[in-house]
């Protein structure tokens, strides 16, 4: 009998590369998965009108300052188990299993494998604060659309950060095709707000 649950986080049959649906990418250390990634998701999922959401565990977030690489298959297994409930959001280690050391190398591996499904990147944007010290930034939005949602304390004021002008003009319309057709566009998507934070989570948890 199979288990859904481990089928569903299983790569070799959650890559719908030939099937035209549209698919949320979140990537991220999930040190811990938290019920703020949860939110996240579940407002991309109505908003973007997504079929699904991938989260992409990475083994190490370069802009972190502790190595995380041992703890990758403990975070692992707990984003999935957190997510055990949620049908819709699939954990996967394509960067673990594929060697892959960036959002944009992970983005052009993945790109390669359809013409079919449609891939929107999606961040948090207390991400975009920091975007400009990411890997190549510039080439993120020329690979997929990418939809930054609200997050506390990071509101329209982020709008206006280095992040913002490294992604172009922002569409503010997301009823236009034009959104998931132009790999060089991006939206911001402003919904309720949930506090909820990893670095919050490990510090109350050493206390």
């Amino acid at each position: 009998m199979i288990n859904n649950h481990h089928y569903r986080h299983n790569t070799a049959t959650c890559f719908f590369f030939n099937k035209n649906i549209k698919i949320g990418i979140l990537g991220g250390s999930f040190d811990p998965p938290h019920v703020g990634h949860i939110h996240i998701s579940l407002i991309a999922l109505k908003r973007l009108k997504l079929d699904k959401i991938w989260w992409l565990v990475t083994p190490q977030n370069r802009l972190k300052k502790n190595n995380i690489k041992n703890t990758f298959q403990n975070r692992l297994q707990k984003a999935r188990e957190f997510t055990k409930n949620t049908k819709k959001i699939t954990v996967l280690d394509i960067e673990y299993k594929n060697k892959l050391s960036s959002s944009y190398k992970t983005m052009r591996f993945i790109k390669k494998k359809t013409q079919k499904t449609k891939f929107v990147w999606i961040m948090g944007s207390d991400n975009l604060e920091n975007f400009h010290r990411w890997l190549k930034p510039k080439l993120i939005s020329k690979i997929f659309p990418v939809a930054v949602i609200e997050r506390p304390s990071y509101s329209y004021r982020v709008l206006n950060c280095i992040g913002a002008s490294i992604l172009g003009k922002r569409l503010k319309n997301l009823k236009k095709n034009s959104f998931y057709n132009n790999s060089s566009s991006w939206v911001f998507v402003k919904d309720k707000l949930d506090t909820t934070s990893s670095t919050k989570i490990r510090n109350d948890s050493l206390n």
